[in-house]
């Protein structure tokens, strides 16, 4: 039997370029209706002390077993290829094999590799869903083989977080998630302030939570006045334009939230062609905790990057796994990354801030 902890397997992929951390498929209709009923994750605790119980016990030796590691990307970014190395570290310490499937963001890719796995036949699926309805029929799929299925990173099925019939269910980009990140920002203001909002692809299930946040946390905090809520598809090049068109128009916003870091670079490069200081006249709050990200962050240069943890997110969905196939136990509930240790034992809390940054340790 072999185990290996989560803090030895850090990858080093910092250096890569970041685009989109969990974007849609380029064809997601831009014409989509954004709005949707908000949803409140739930997170549960014993879910994920279960879960890291179970990893510091030892995994089981899965000697033989195959594994189909079916997500919604693989190499596209830094993001991807953090959490596929959180995959395969597990999937080696349990001696298992990982057969890997990337659908590349095309939900029709994601089916029809689905219906290859089923095809070839597994011992369980670790399944990360390109969208939350196609997700869902492509998870009653695998459920029809009578093997255990785990899901990570995206809800599905319409609910807010875990699905009845799944082994468990771990993840940080639930839409409360995003909004505790936008309510740490307009929390910031002590007055009347301005706000400027950047998401990703208009259209994807991860634009419609964003969107949902948004507008929760305006309620929250009526101080804040949202003057631009505006898609910048991941990209610094996009971002760099929406937030400078909203400066123009709106020369007093105090606040820009982003939904990434790499996006945020955008962001950062519109505050200074402004002629205003990142950090001092507009604070920057993004989303990632990059190696970049947090570099910005204790620098002064943004407010805050609120975590996400690509690594744990898939090593904690098979060691879930691994249990089921082990033991026939599954991990109901929702397993919130912002409750793993590395969090809770190093900064203490989702938001990097400068004066905690020196806690955490970025793993992309």
């Amino acid at each position: 039997m072999k185990s290996r902890t989560l803090a030895a397997a850090m990858v080093a992929t910092a250096a890569l370029a970041l685009t989109a951390c969990t974007a849609p498929s380029p064809a997601a209709d831009p014409s989509a209706d954004t709005t949707a009923p908000p949803m409140t994750a739930t997170a549960d605790a014993d879910a994920m002390t279960a879960t890291v119980d179970y990893l510091e016990a030892g995994l089981p030796d899965l000697e033989g077993a195959r594994i189909a590691y079916l997500s919604e990307c693989v190499a596209a970014n830094a993001y991807c290829q953090t959490r596929l190395a959180g995959a395969q570290e597990m999937a080696d310490a349990a001696n298992a094999e990982l057969v890997v499937f990337d659908a590349a963001f095309d939900p029709a890719t994601q089916l029809s590799q689905v219906q290859d796995a089923i095809q070839r036949g597994f011992d369980g699926y670790l399944f990360s869903p390109v969208t939350s309805t196609s997700g869902c029929s492509d998870f009653e799929l695998l459920q029809q083989t009578g093997k255990p299925v785990a899901t990570i990173n995206s809800p599905m099925c319409g609910n807010p977080d875990y699905t009845e019939g799944s082994v468990g269910f771990v993840a940080m980009q639930s839409e409360s998630f995003f909004r505790q990140h936008v309510e740490n920002a307009f929390a910031s203001c002590e007055g009347e302030c301005e706000a400027v909002a950047v998401g990703g692809f208009v259209g994807s299930d991860l634009f419609t939570r964003w969107e949902n946040a948004i507008a929760a946390a305006a309620e929250a905090y009526p101080n804040v006045s949202v003057v631009s809520d505006q898609p910048g598809n991941f990209d610094p090049a996009v971002a760099l334009t929406v937030v400078q068109d909203a400066l123009a128009a709106n020369p007093d916003v105090e606040i820009v939230v982003s939904s990434w870091d790499d996006m945020t670079r955008g962001v950062e490069q519109a505050v200074v062609a402004a002629g205003k200081t990142p950090g001092v006249d507009v604070r920057i709050y993004s989303v990632g905790g990059t190696a970049d990200g947090v570099a910005k962050v204790a620098e002064g240069v943004w407010s805050g990057t609120s975590v996400l943890l690509p690594y744990e997110e898939s090593a904690y969905g098979f060691v879930q796994l691994a249990r089921a196939i082990a033991t026939g136990e599954s991990t109901p509930g929702f397993t919130f990354l912002g409750d793993a240790p590395v969090v809770v034992d190093g900064p203490g809390e989702i938001f990097i801030t400068a004066e905690n940054a020196a806690d955490f340790t970025p793993e992309y």
